[in-house]
């Protein structure tokens, strides 16, 4: 019981930490007005922060996955062009 709870309250914290200023610092460099921003945040992310930090972290680990699988897959054709 006791792991449980302390599992849970550091994987709250830990994610409320690295994930919220990402989700803010994310939300108001695009939409700069703050009313604009709570009116996203409240519509697309459930009105938390955390969330929009999680997705941004998830899509920038997607994107950089992408670009070293197409990395990977044309270096081989590329090198063979070459010789």
């Amino acid at each position: 019981m006791l792991e449980y709870i302390i599992n849970a309250l550091f994987k709250g914290v830990f994610s409320w930490f690295l994930f919220a200023p990402i989700g803010f610092l994310y939300l108001y460099l695009r939409h700069r007005r703050k009313v604009r921003v709570q009116q996203v945040l409240l519509k697309d992310y459930e009105n938390s922060y955390v969330n929009a930090g999680q997705i941004v972290a998830i899509r920038i680990v997607a994107a950089t996955g992408l670009l070293l699988v197409l990395a990977l897959m044309f270096a081989p054709l590329l090198h063979w062009l070459r010789s």
